[in-house]
């Protein structure tokens, strides 16, 4: 939820804000050491600017889902009430379910733009290793001893580096190298995407905590008893 922001105390992304987040935590990765060749390629790599769609798009009812990658409770809803609702609805055709971010912080900010540089048959088993192993690559308790040890700058920075490290390993497993890792998180237009639909998250749905789960665009709880009823009740329209 929201609250692991005032734990954390990481900068919100709010407006322009959003790109100081990457140079104020050194998200990216060694960018010192960064080649002229893979500089280059960050104007060149593609990556999925389209909503990602799990199940069949001409499906009757969709479910749209605001999440963070960072959020326990969207990490509940993913390993615990999707799969239900996949195997009952989705994969029969009744549902398909839109994932969106909604960026909390900036280790959120940085593992979602990985998401979006995976090739796309593999972008939903990304998400799936990201939420079932969150409190491995996500650990509360690491920053808690690092707040310890240093300065709260010093803190955060060595936790975001080190949760983005985690995360990359998981990206070299799904085909990712090294120097795609780096671009991919130097790319702007990523950034730009993935705050474009946090922002309509606010403006159309007012959506201001995680997970916010719409079904034909009416909020609705985040329990799976909450969303059967509103698929099943949107199912006799």
């Amino acid at each position: 939820m929201i609250k692991q922001l005032n734990k954390l105390k990481v900068t919100t992304i709010i407006g322009v804000a959003f790109f100081a987040i990457f140079s104020i935590n050194s998200i990216v990765i060694a960018q010192e050491n960064i080649s002229n060749s893979s500089t280059t390629l960050v104007g060149e790599m593609p990556f999925l600017n389209q909503d990602m769609v799990l199940g069949d798009p001409k499906a009757p009812v969709e479910i749209i889902e605001y999440a963070s990658l960072t959020c326990n409770h969207c990490a509940t809803f993913h390993n615990f009430v999707l799969p239900r609702i996949k195997d009952k609805y989705v994969d029969t055709g009744k549902v398909k379910v839109v994932m969106r971010s909604f960026l909390l912080n900036a280790i959120d900010a940085s593992a979602s733009i990985l998401t979006r540089c995976v090739p796309e048959k593999r972008y939903f088993k990304f998400m799936e290793i990201l939420f079932t192993q969150q409190t491995q690559w996500y650990d509360i308790s690491e920053y808690q001893k690092l707040s310890g040890i240093h300065d709260q700058r010093t803190a955060n920075n060595i936790f975001v580096q080190s949760t983005i490290d985690k995360v990359s390993k998981v990206a070299n497993r799904l085909g990712i190298n090294n120097r795609k890792i780096e671009a991919c998180l130097l790319n702007e237009k990523i950034g730009d995407y993935l705050y474009s639909v946090h922002q309509e998250g606010i403006q159309k749905y007012k959506v201001t905590a995680t997970p916010t789960i719409l079904v034909n665009g009416n909020k609705t709880g985040n329990t799976y008893a909450a969303v059967e009823k509103a698929i099943e009740a949107a199912l006799k329209f």
